[in-house]
């Protein structure tokens, strides 16, 4: 069995901690562009995904699809297309997102605090 050094693990953990933190930030500042009721479960491991299919206009129970191995990744893939296309995100940005995760993070950022992006979709779930 290999041990992974200490500084290793503290400084993984420490960027999946502020990974989580930005992509919360973005998701409920995306959240109030579409005016999706209940945005604050963005700040909630797991559920934060809830936020992107309520802009989508996905019930949030779909969450639990997310369970079946295979099946989640191609729909992570399509919900997040979904969601960029819902800001008129361009096509090549949105390949781009999907292949590079950091290239995602930057550019839900900058959909959320952009005034060059706003929600063109329509949803059931606003508040």
């Amino acid at each position: 069995m290999y041990d992974i050094p200490q500084g290793i693990m503290i400084t993984y953990k420490s960027i999946t901690v502020v990974y989580y933190a930005i992509t919360a930030i973005a998701f409920f500042v995306i959240g109030g562009k579409a005016k999706i009721k209940n945005r604050w479960v963005a700040f909630i491991p797991f559920v934060q995904i809830i936020v992107l299919l309520h802009i989508i206009d996905k019930n949030g129970w779909n969450i639990f699809l997310l369970l079946i191995p295979v099946v989640n990744l191609i729909l992570m893939i399509i919900w997040v297309v979904k969601g960029y296309l819902a800001f008129s995100v361009n096509v090549g940005i949105i390949v781009l997102s999907i292949i590079f995760s950091i290239f995602g993070l930057i550019m839900w950022l900058i959909v959320a605090f952009s005034d060059k992006f706003q929600y063109s979709g329509s949803t059931r779930f606003t508040a």
